[in-house]
């Protein structure tokens, strides 16, 4: 009986990654975030149709550890990972 509440125990202790978001440090407990969640870190409550974002990461986990982010995608986040976010309008 003992052992399964260590096992319950270690199925609630959540990670917590510490990634960089334009300069920012940030604590996250997802290891995969997605576009929109990078974007709400880097510009929250900045939503609307005329405004394109272009996101760069650097030093992620996996085999890509460099690239652009599109729209629609997920990244694996190691600590120190690092996200370039840059917003602009439609014109």
């Amino acid at each position: 009986m003992a052992d399964i509440g260590i096992a319950e125990q270690h199925r609630q202790v959540r990670h917590r990654y510490k990634i960089i978001v334009n300069t920012r440090e940030r604590t996250v407990e997802d290891r995969t975030l997605s576009f929109a969640q990078i974007i709400a870190l880097a510009f929250p409550g900045a939503q609307g149709t005329d405004v394109v974002f272009t996101v760069t990461y650097h030093r992620a986990a996996g085999p890509q550890r460099d690239g652009n982010l599109s729209e629609g995608g997920t990244v694996t986040v190691k600590n120190g990972t690092i996200f370039d976010v840059t917003r602009t309008r439609r014109s």
